[in-house]
């Protein structure tokens, strides 16, 4: 069964990408990438049918570790709860999961996550770069 439209905006939103019509190419001075976000497009209309529950199951999990990071936000005040030692760094690792989940449903669907996205920022500048070229 195709995505639905919300299904899309979570998949547009789990990547960085803008949930707003597509407009000129310069915003306020930024460069929006609209190929990405063509390309994005393009691949939730052409999936083939046998990836789509893989899919499905990659936005639970990432719906499931944003709910983690809100719940997170509780328990940052506290060090320690009784004899239950806190992690001081769980919401650190939380987006480090939810990205490491972002990039399975990049490469489901491929696609590159949304260069300006303050989420993938600091991982798209560490992948940012010249590709290789190998001489035969």
């Amino acid at each position: 069964m195709p995505f639905s439209a919300e299904e899309k905006a979570r998949i547009r939103a789990h990547l960085g990408y803008l949930n707003v019509q597509p407009a000129a190419s310069v915003s306020y001075g930024i460069p929006k990438p609209i190929q990405t976000m063509f390309l994005l497009e393009v691949a939730m209309e052409n999936i083939l049918p046998t990836g789509e529950d893989r899919v499905r199951f990659i936005l639970q999990t990432m719906d499931r570790i944003e709910c983690l990071l809100v719940e997170a936000q509780e328990r940052l005040a506290a060090i320690q709860l009784g004899d239950l030692q806190l992690r001081e760094n769980e919401p650190d690792m939380l987006e480090k999961e939810y990205f490491r989940w972002g990039g399975r449903l990049a490469d489901q669907l491929g696609v590159p996550f949304y260069a300006y996205s303050n989420r993938y920022k600091q991982f798209a500048a560490a992948s940012a770069g010249s590709i290789p070229v190998y001489n035969s």
